[in-house]
C-alpha cells in the first residue's frame, strides 16, 4: 500500500461543483505547508477544455491554486478506465455528488479499489448510512450503504467517511418543504422532537481538509461533523424569531408523509421528507463532532439565515 505520509502524497478530487470548490480550496490553503505535494482534480472533458464562459473562468481560477487538471467522465467510463486514471494518485477525495445515476458511486468505489489508491475519502457527505440502513425509500442512500460495505470488506485502501449531515441551505430550499417563508410556515418531519443535522459546503470544505492533514491519521472510520443541530421545534423557534410573527407550526406524521409519496411518486422532495422522518440517522449532537473537539467553529442555521437569506425570502 502507497504511503499516506502527506508529504509525498499525490490528491485527486473528483468534482468542482458545490463541494468539490470548497475542498478544492481548503486542501490548496493546507497544501502550503507540504510542498511536495500535488493536488489535481477531475473534469469533463468539455470543461476541462473550455476556452470561454463559466467553465474556463472556473479551469483559470484552479490553475491560480495550483492545481491541475486531470480529464475524465465518471458517467460515460467504465471501472477499467477510470481504474486507470486514479492508479496515478495516493489519495481521492470524492465531491462528484450524486452524478451519473444509479451505480455510479459503487462503480467510483471499484475502480479506487482496483487501482490500488492508499486513501479513500468517497461521496459519503450526508447522513448515517449505518445507522438509516437498507429500505429508507431513497435508493440513493441504499448504494451509500453497499459502497460501505466494499470499503469496509476490503484492507489494501484505508478510507475516511466524513458524515455532515445535509448542506444547511437545502433545509431552507422550498423543494425540500419544512420551510416555507411565504405563509410563515415551518413543517416538522416525523415528530417535533426529531433533528436534523446541516453544514455548510464551504464548512464541510475546511473540515475535510483538515481531517485528511490530522495528525494521528484517521483511517478506516466515519468522521462526524456538524455545522449545526437543531430539533424541528427549534428550527420554528428560529424562523419565529427571523420573522417576527407567530409561525404557523405544522406536523407531517409518517403516515402523511406515505400518503405524499404513493400520491406523488416521481415527487423527489416527498421521498426525502419521508426519509428524514426518523430520530435517529440524520442527526448527532455537534458537541461529540471532530470540529466542536478541535475547536473549530462552524456556522448555525441561524448565522447562514443572517449571511445568506435575502430579506426578499422573508416575503
Amino acid at each position: 500500500m502507497k504511503s499516506t505520509n502527506p508529504s509525498i502524497n499525490t490528491v485527486l478530487i473528483l468534482g468542482a461543483g458545490e463541494l468539490g470548490l470548497p475542498v478544492l480550496r481548503a486542501m490548496s490553503r493546507q497544501a502550503r505547508l507540504y510542498p511536495s505535494l500535488k493536488i489535481s482534480v477531475l473534469l469533463r472533458p468539455e470543461a476541462a477544455r473550455a476556452v470561454s464562459g463559466p467553465l474556463r473562468a472556473r479551469r483559470d481560477a484552479l490553475a491560480r491554486l495550483g492545481i491541475a487538471v486531470v480529464e475524465g467522465d465518471l458517467q460515460q467510463n467504465g471501472v477499467e478506465a477510470l481504474s486507470a486514471l486514479f492508479r496515478s494518485f495516493d489519495a481521492v477525495i470524492n465531491c462528484s455528488g450524486f452524478v451519473g445515476g444509479a451505480g455510479t458511486q459503487i462503480k467510483i468505489t471499484q475502480a479506487v479499489l482496483q487501482a490500488d489508491v492508499a486513501r479513500y475519502f468517497p461521496w459519503q457527505f450526508g447522513v448515517d448510512y449505518d445507522v438509516v440502513g437498507k429500505g429508507s425509500g431513497q435508493q440513493v442512500w441504499d448504494e451509500q450503504l453497499e459502497v460501505r460495505h466494499l470499503l469496509r470488506a476490503q484492507r489494501a485502501t484505508e478510507w475516511v467517511i466524513v458524515s455532515t449531515g445535509i448542506f444547511t441551505s437545502y433545509l431552507f430550499d422550498p423543494g425540500f418543504g419544512v420551510v416555507d417563508a411565504a405563509t410563515k410556515t415551518v413543517r416538522a418531519l416525523g415528530d417535533w422532537r426529531y433533528a436534523v443535522t446541516l453544514t455548510t459546503p464551504e464548512d464541510i470544505g475546511r473540515l475535510t481538509a483538515a481531517i485528511f492533514f490530522h495528525r494521528p491519521a484517521f483511517r478506516n472510520q466515519v468522521v462526524y461533523i456538524a455545522g449545526d443541530t437543531l430539533t424541528y421545534r427549534e428550527l420554528a423557534d428560529v424562523m419565529q424569531a427571523r420573522w417576527g410573527v407567530e409561525v404557523n407550526r405544522i406536523l407531517l406524521d409518517k403516515e402523511r408523509l406515505r400518503e405524499d409519496v404513493r400520491n406523488h411518486p416521481r415527487d423527489v422532495g416527498a421521498k426525502y421528507r419521508l426519509a428524514f422522518a426518523r430520530p435517529d440517522g440524520v442527526a448527532w449532537d455537534k458537541a461529540k463532532t471532530f470540529n466542536a473537539r478541535q475547536g473549530i467553529a462552524t456556522t448555525t442555521a441561524e448565522q447562514w439565515l443572517a449571511q445568506q437569506w435575502p430579506i426578499t425570502q422573508d416575503g
